[in-house]
């Protein structure tokens, strides 16, 4: 008996230096610093909803400060649930936190739509051009007064807020601190200046990299560690030069390590990262850190996610004047009538069909008069052999070319935006504006055919007065409808900026001639007017 209790107490004893030795490490150790940088996919673009469990608690460990607007030199929490998206560099934290024994700061400067070349996004946005002429003459970026950036650079925004940082807290930390790396995502809004990208990105990592190095003083950070993702060949936005400059830069600079993105599968606006692939991409930064030796942690599993069939169900929830959402459920009295009206068919992969030939524009409905409350407000025409389809829940349809359908009176300004999917696998779809809209409405996102969701969205010239009917046809066969919309703001995300055609600039009340000339009076011809060729006619 005394043998083992004096075995227990060598046991306990061990232990309990274990331990200290243990704790001592983490409170000895530099506190690692993560940063995280570049625009939407950087920034994040996966909705709260598809969140992971094992993220929506806040990591124990963690420190977070986002210094794109606000530089106040003091960290915080990241509370991800209370927000509406997450990012790759939650997914990085997270697993921090779980290999480190000790507090973490993670540092995040990121913005939608903005490239690294100048000239390339809308003028109000800032940019991360890091040729030191032009910093010299500019400011960090701080916010937008009037559609105007107040201050240009976020080279400059994250470096005086990761100056701030340091003077207010990492320098006081009594086991110091050590920047790990910096993970970055951006390239697409770089997509039209893509030949000078190689120079750009290699000159942005470098810069980077010696202002850091300034004020930790840590020679190592003059090669510190630089990750990135490519862009994916399923972006819109994709551009084969871009995707060459980021891999030729990585092959030349030390420490600079790419993802091979080219075959990630994106959200339904062809330009973001879901949930599945916003996890991959922070598990794979995280495993290039423990495989580099960048952090002392063990790689986690990670696969790349399997294909999936494209989604109808992400709704946009700008506020709308008219909208009809085909993915929720359709009334019960919708349903009865479709199973007992015969002439709808049976059901089928296309689910009901509608064969009956509507010649002149009606709304929707059974050859027993029920008009469906779901697409009401919608007017369609369809030509003999052509059919429109509905499936409860889940989508109208429209099928050949021999079918339109009209969204009456939209309003000078106003946005239309149509969500479609081809109805045959394999086969690019989509839809087409009649003549007349084409001719007044400007096509702001998406008009091409796709085997994918596709986004589509109209402008309405606001040159006109009076409302138009807005008629639209599928091109070359048959597509889903999961959504149509009309809204006085532009309901989609373009570039990481809400796109608020309208407000522009002024409409122009002066006539020029064509040698450059002001007319205050023209008489019948042909003028410059609002920045267009335009007939007056006087009798």
């Amino acid at each position: 008996m005394k043998i083992k209790k004096l075995l227990s107490n060598l046991f306990v004893a061990a232990a309990a230096v274990m331990l200290n030795v243990a704790t001592a490490n983490a409170d000895t150790r530099p506190a690692p610093v993560f940063i995280t940088a570049g625009q939407s996919n950087a920034d994040g673009r996966a909705y709260t909803s598809t969140l992971p469990d094992y993220l929506k608690s806040e990591p124990e460990y963690l420190h977070y400060a986002n210094v794109t607007s606000t530089r106040t030199g003091k960290f915080g929490a990241r509370n991800i649930t209370s927000g509406k998206r997450w990012a790759f560099c939650d997914v990085v934290n997270y697993l921090v936190n779980q290999c480190y024994n000790q507090d973490f700061y993670s540092v995040k400067c990121t913005y939608g739509g903005t490239a690294i070349a100048l000239g390339q996004t809308a003028t109000k946005l800032p940019f991360w051009y890091a040729d030191s002429a032009w910093l010299a003459q500019n400011e960090a970026y701080y916010t937008i007064v009037n559609d105007t950036a107040v201050g240009k650079s976020l080279v400059k925004s994250l470096t005086d807020g990761l100056q701030m940082l340091i003077d207010s807290t990492l320098s006081k930390l009594s086991q110091g601190y050590d920047v790990k790396a910096i993970m970055w995502h951006q390239g697409e809004s770089d997509r039209r200046a893509s030949g000078a990208y190689y120079e750009n990105f290699k000159t942005l990592i470098n810069h980077l990299r010696k202002e850091i190095y300034k004020m930790t003083g840590d020679e190592s950070d003059l090669t510190l560690p630089f990750i990135f993702g490519t862009v994916s060949h399923n972006s819109t936005q994709y551009n084969s030069g871009v995707e060459s400059a980021q891999i030729k830069v990585a092959n030349e600079l030390e420490n600079v390590y790419y993802i091979d993105l080219s075959d990630a599968e994106l959200m339904s606006d062809n330009l973001h990262f879901g949930a599945d692939w916003t996890e991959y991409i922070g598990k794979a930064m995280y495993n290039i850190m423990c495989e580099n030796k960048i952090i002392d942690c063990d790689t986690v599993a990670n696969t790349k996610p399997e294909p999936t069939q494209e989604s109808a169900l992400d709704t946009v929830t700008v506020a709308a004047e008219r909208n009809w959402d085909f993915t929720v459920d359709w009334s019960q009295s919708s349903k009865d009538s479709l199973a007992a009206d015969a002439a709808w068919g049976a059901k089928s992969s296309w689910g009901y069909r509608y064969s009956k030939t509507q010649t002149t524009a009606a709304e929707l409905q059974t050859s027993t008069g029920y008009v469906f409350p779901e697409p009401s407000g919608l007017y369609f025409k369809i030509t003999k052999g052509n059919r429109a389809t509905i499936n409860p829940g889940k989508h109208i349809g429209m099928y050949a070319d021999g079918i339109w359908m009209t969204i009456p009176k939209v309003k000078p300004g106003q946005y239309v935006y149509i969500r479609p999917c081809t109805a045959n696998t394999g086969s690019a779809r989509g839809l087409k504006a009649d003549d007349v809209t084409a001719a007044k409405f400007d096509s702001i996102a998406g008009g091409y055919n796709s085997t994918s969701v596709v986004e589509n969205v109209w402008w309405l010239q606001d040159t006109y007065t009076d409302p138009v009917d807005a008629t639209f046809t599928c091109s070359g066969g048959g597509i889903f409808i999961y959504q149509i919309m009309v809204s006085d703001e532009c309901p989609i995300t373009i570039d990481g900026i809400k796109e608020k055609r309208a407000a522009v600039a002024p409409r122009s009340e002066r006539y020029y001639n064509l040698m450059g000339q002001e007319v205050t009076d023209p008489s019948t011809g042909i003028y410059i007017h609002d920045g267009r060729k335009v007939l007056v006619c006087k009798k």
